[in-house]
């Protein structure tokens, strides 16, 4: 047995057998082909070099644009390597002689290529054995047609432990119904984390080594409120656990009491709760703890998992989402790509500081023709309900006037062409960053509503990396200067008679709750899986109180001494709000 400490970073207990996930390499397996199949592979492989090419040319026009012209040059070289026919020649060979699906053939050819190159006196050739493992692997990744497609072979019940997670991966581990994960890499707030929790996935992440203590088919325990996994449990832990895990279930079912409850505080104080998604198989769960509605879709999974999506495709799933809310609100973020959340069917730069780099709306509008495509999209699906719209990553008053300029753009050519949608839709913005918190006034009186994501505002208030596990300590939204900000906000947000809600992790999180309460927030959206939490500690708050403690805290000379006094607020005025 062995017992390694990490980050709990989504709260539940499992216990499952483990799936060791190799992200190094896309898995290939051998499938032999008949003669009058071998057309049918060869197309497959000339088209899945076709778009590792357009791929490639559309990172390199990016490059040259923004960085400098000797880091583009790399991509120079893939693309020769993509052109050139030893490579795409060879692996035809391989499947028209030995009769084998293009993956096999594909894989085959390039590790007689990277053997000549290691081969080779020569050290620049020696050198190029890389970037042909590289070249290679992008082409099998638009052949499998998954960027991850080792997750598919993952058997129901499993649980995964893995190097690291984008997640993209987190999504697929719902459909094939994975008990839960554990990581080396990752923090509480990274966004593979924040989804596990959405999605009920128990989690650990950043624990350093774990991959090198487990192999495929031993038994692991999950603990994600200890941070624990324990690797082949002796008997005596594993039925510990399986009396904590029986007592967890049961702390669930009476939190389902909660679901039909008015949410008000003590005072009687009415306090809205909405839902954070990003998948529509969320909305469910939204639906049944009774959430007041979507209070951020976050529609940039909709590019990780399916590329450059049409916008037909856009529409059909944001309409869906919308029938299946019931006529409840809805609001759309706009996509977020960029930083962690990379898509390998999309281009992106190759930046050294992704997360202050091109990321949602600066990629947005650098990316226009996206931008457009999503929001006719969103304009058409509006027909069927209630949507806003909410910008990410705003920056300040001309980030804001461009995405408004596109926004009208995109409705005038819906106008043009007789096309059924709206264009009314009350327009926001996502207040995460400290420059927009600090002109908050100027922006109220531009916008139809305000939502604070308090994992970035956060981040870059503190200016720290939110997914750096050794940073992880300075993570402290009670700080004084983060509590500024948010004063801030609500005050412009009130003075300009605009709803303005907080849509960050801490807006789940019960112990911050009061914290926000007493700032003056009465609009909440957290993972739809924390909603009844939520509605079990408000109903026990009192807003005075809640008033009189962000006062104190405004005292606190250290992060850690205000911690503590929300701590102990939330031990007397939150009973059983907490998995004991």
């Amino acid at each position: 047995m062995k017992e390694i400490k990490g980050i709990g970073s989504s709260e539940g207990i499992i216990i499952g057998t483990c799936y060791l996930l190799d992200r190094e390499n896309v898995s290939v397996m051998r499938r032999t082909i008949t003669e009058e199949e071998t057309d049918m592979e060869i197309e497959r492989l000339s088209e899945a070099f076709n778009k590792a090419i357009a791929y490639m040319e559309d990172v390199k026009s990016m490059s040259m644009d923004d960085l400098s012209e000797s880091h583009s040059l790399i991509f120079d070289v893939y693309l020769m390597l993509l052109k050139d026919e030893t490579l795409a020649g060879e692996s035809r060979r391989i499947i028209s002689e030995n009769l084998v699906n293009a993956e096999y053939a594909l894989n085959l050819a390039g590790k007689n290529l990277m053997a000549s190159f290691e081969a080779s006196n020569n050290e620049y050739l020696r050198e190029r054995k890389n970037d042909i493992h590289h070249i290679v692997q992008k082409v099998l990744r638009f052949l499998t047609g998954h960027e991850y497609d080792r997750l598919e072979s993952v058997q129901d019940g499993a649980v995964v432990v893995a190097h690291d997670l984008s997640p993209s991966d987190t999504t697929h581990m719902v459909r094939q119904k994975i008990k839960g994960f554990a990581t080396d890499l990752g923090s509480r707030v990274s966004h593979t984390s924040i989804l596990a929790k959405s999605l009920g996935l128990p989690a650990v992440v950043g624990i350093g080594s774990v991959t090198e203590f487990v192999q495929n088919g031993e038994t692991v325990i999950i603990d994600g409120f200890e941070g624990l996994v324990i690797v082949n449990p002796d008997e005596e832990t594993l039925e510990e656990y399986r009396r904590k895990e029986e007592r967890y279930h049961a702390y669930i079912k009476s939190l389902e009491k909660l679901r039909d409850a008015e949410v008000k505080t003590l005072d009687e104080r009415d306090v809205f709760l909405y839902s954070n998604i990003e998948l529509n198989d969320e909305i469910y769960l939204s639906t049944m703890n009774n959430a007041a509605g979507i209070g951020l879709y976050r529609t940039e999974y909709i590019y990780l998992q399916h590329g450059d999506v049409s916008e037909e495709k856009q529409f059909e799933i944001l309409k869906e989402a919308v029938e299946l809310n019931n006529g409840k609100p809805i609001t759309v973020r706009t996509f977020d790509l960029g930083g962690e959340k990379l898509s390998g069917k999309m281009p992106h730069p190759d930046e050294q500081n992704p997360v202050l780099g091109l990321r949602a709306i600066r990629y947005s509008l650098r990316f226009r023709e996206f931008f457009i495509k999503q929001m006719r999209a969103i304009m058409r699906s509006a027909v069927y309900g209630d949507v806003k719209v909410m910008f990410p990553m705003i920056s300040g008053m001309d980030e804001l006037l461009r995405a408004k300029e596109a926004f009208a753009e995109a409705a005038e050519s819906l106008r043009l062409e007789g096309a059924d949608y709206r264009d009314d839709l009350p327009l926001g913005v996502m207040m995460e960053l400290p420059s927009l918190a600090i002109i908050s006034d100027m922006i109220a009186k531009e916008v139809d509503f305000m939502s604070v994501g308090t994992n970035d505002l956060i981040q870059y208030t503190l200016g720290i990396d939110r997914n750096n596990e050794y940073v992880a300590y300075l993570y402290r939204p009670a700080h004084p200067a983060v509590l500024n900000l948010l004063f801030n906000i609500i005050e412009s947000a009130k003075r300009e008679g605009v709803e303005c809600s907080v849509c960050g992790e801490i807006a789940g999180e019960p112990k911050y709750i009061p914290i926000l309460l007493g700032l003056g927030y009465r609009h909440l959206s957290m993972s739809p899986a924390h909603i009844l939490k939520a509605k079990k500690l408000i109903k026990q708050l009192d807003t005075a109180k809640c008033r009189e403690l962000v006062e104190e805290l405004k005292t606190c000379r250290t992060s850690p001494l205000a911690e503590e006094m929300v701590m102990e607020f939330i031990k007397t005025s939150g009973e059983g709000v907490y998995f004991s």
